[in-house]
């Protein structure tokens, strides 16, 4: 809509600067005048053209007219309202949200941040929301405490079935002396839970002291090993030093019969 509005502004300035230009030609005094406002007209239509270029400002430009248009049904919020157990529509423009709002007759909450506005109309079981976004990468703080409020209602119902079926299923016994007991699974799923949690304690601690004593096992084993190659070097290394004992005694004999041979010879 703001970009026809440019190029209108566009075209009147075109014909202005036309016909300042044919004034000047023709020496009229009119053709500064039209010039000038040709000049003033240009600008606004640039204005106009480049004002929703960016995204930023085209985000900037939507909230402050919705805000400008449905000042009387908005109230500015500090916070994200409560959105707990209620039923979430979101709608997909402010007009829904806004007509939702005169059958409810109540003031919508919005939300404004630098990239996000979020609008939200409370009733008694219902929260309408409409989020206004720079682009869809952003996520809303009311969008954030939406998918919350999903998984709490997700779990409380799927726990409310639960101890209900167990509700279900509790007996009744009365006694000779008009007292009555219940025999409730609920009860005894509170005292299974605890005693698994010992006997899972007690495995952990078990399993623990086996890890220790299995790695104790092969320190020792490492230990042995090593006590082994020493005793195996030092055979290794008598048995060499015995050998040349052995060999240094046979070059000494050989040494002195050849000596008593040569004086013999002699």
């Amino acid at each position: 809509m703001k970009n026809m509005k440019g190029l209108i502004v566009l075209l009147v300035a075109v014909l202005c600067g036309a016909l300042g230009g044919y004034l000047l030609y023709t020496s009229s005094k009119y053709s500064i005048l039209v010039l000038t406002i040709a000049g003033v007209l240009l600008i606004a239509a640039l204005g106009l053209l480049f004002q929703n270029s960016s995204p930023t400002r085209a985000y900037e430009s939507k909230v402050n007219s919705i805000l400008n248009t449905y000042d009387s049904v908005l109230v500015k919020s500090s916070s994200v309202p409560n959105l707990d157990d209620r039923n979430i529509v979101v709608v997909l423009s402010i007009d829904d949200l806004v007509d939702a709002q005169l059958e409810i007759r109540k003031p919508i909450c919005y939300l404004k941040q630098t990239e996000s506005c979020s609008f939200v109309l409370l009733d008694s079981k219902e929260a309408y929301v409409y989020v206004e976004k720079v682009n869809e990468d952003v996520v809303s703080p009311v969008e954030i405490a939406i998918k919350e409020s999903k998984i709490k209602n997700k779990n409380k119902d799927e726990m409310d079935s639960e101890m209900l079926r167990d509700i279900d299923k509790t007996t009744v016994i009365k006694l000779s002396n008009q007292k009555s007991y219940r025999v409730s699974p609920i009860r005894k799923k509170k005292k299974t839970v605890k005693k698994d949690d010992i006997e899972e304690d007690k495995k952990e601690k078990e399993e623990k002291t086996v890890k220790e004593e299995k790695k104790e096992v092969k320190e020792e084993k490492k230990e042995v090993k090593e006590e082994k190659k020493e005793v195996k070097e030092d055979k290794k290394k008598k048995s060499v030093e015995e050998i040349d004992d052995v060999l240094n005694k046979l070059d000494s004999n050989s040494k002195k019969k050849k000596t008593i041979m040569d004086d013999e010879i002699l």
